[in-house]
């Protein structure tokens, strides 16, 4: 476990890397037969984190599932490990570097929760749920080096602001809010994940499916009016098309476009005040200036 002792801040999140588990798994079983790889996963990976893994058991029953695994996770795992390797070198003095870095944008953080960085069976690449009884914050490596991620920071850091700005800003993403509130928040932490991250590349920051940014900035006038005209939507169908969908539904409007709509807004109003005000804006301060914001990139012209 690293622990996080910033004299400045509130915050009481811990950061538990489990990846020295999985080496050990990886070493004993990288040529055996997989049989023996489900039961020295289980073995070496599992059961030294089993109150964890128990948890999560709910949520990953299809990934946990042995034959499925057996069929689909191990027989991959070789492919992926080279990847695993490279996102995971020198990650004690990353996360140290990146969360002091988080808190010394956001001081006033005061989540008391845990991350953790372990082998998700890929049931995960990030997840956000209780974990023995405490807020958490997961992220499978082995689910990003397939993704084709390199970088695991950027998306930390995305997560880590959701868990800050809720202090300020009432929003859960799987609850009936309307949709401006969800192009705030994620334009939110996406713009603070970018900007701890300037070299991120757009894969690592979740701007997925690739060329949706571009094609977003193309489009811009057009996505912002036709986002002003389901300002406060909760229908599903809205939600899926600016959020939650890679797939192509509608002739305007590409694929998850309200991350990049948010970043957008988000810069607007950068013009005008600080990140650290913007992040404390409660949804009664937030909307006439989201509104407004969306309102000025609807009636200019992509450059």
């Amino acid at each position: 476990m690293i622990g996080l002792s910033v004299a400045a801040a509130v915050a009481t999140f811990a950061i538990h890397d489990f990846t020295p588990d999985f080496w050990r798994f990886w070493e004993a079983a990288q040529n055996q037969p997989v049989e023996q790889q489900v039961r020295l996963w289980q073995q070496l990976n599992v059961a030294p984190h089993q109150a964890v893994f128990d948890d999560l058991a709910p949520a990953c029953k299809d990934q946990y599932d042995v034959a499925w695994s057996r069929a689909h996770y191990f027989p991959d795992l070789p492919r992926v490990v080279p990847a695993i390797r490279s996102i995971v070198a020198g990650l004690r003095q990353q996360l140290e570097q990146a969360n002091s870095r988080f808190l010394k944008t956001f001081p006033d953080m005061s989540w008391s929760g845990d991350i953790y960085v372990m082998a998700s069976g890929y049931c995960f690449s990030g997840r956000a749920q209780m974990i023995e009884g405490r807020s958490a914050l997961l992220f499978g490596v082995d689910a990003i080096a397939a993704l084709g991620q390199k970088d695991l920071i950027p998306g930390m850091q995305h997560e880590l602001f959701h868990r800050y700005h809720r202090q300020f800003f009432e929003f859960e993403a799987s609850s009936a809010y309307p949709l401006w509130t969800a192009l705030w928040a994620e334009g939110m932490a996406m713009h603070v994940s970018k900007q701890l991250n300037p070299s991120a590349s757009e894969l690592d920051l979740g701007l997925v499916p690739l060329g949706m940014t571009r094609q977003v900035d193309e489009r811009r006038a057009d996505v912002a009016a036709d986002f002003l005209r389901k300002f406060g939507s909760t229908a599903e169908k809205d939600a899926t098309l600016y959020f939650n969908s890679n797939e192509k539904t509608d002739a305007v409007v590409p694929p998850r476009a309200g991350y990049q709509l948010g970043v957008l807004v988000v810069r607007d109003l950068s013009k005008r005040y600080s990140i650290q005000t913007l992040a404390r804006w409660s949804q009664a301060e937030a909307k006439p200036q989201v509104r407004a914001a969306l309102e000025r990139i609807g009636a200019t012209r992509s450059r």
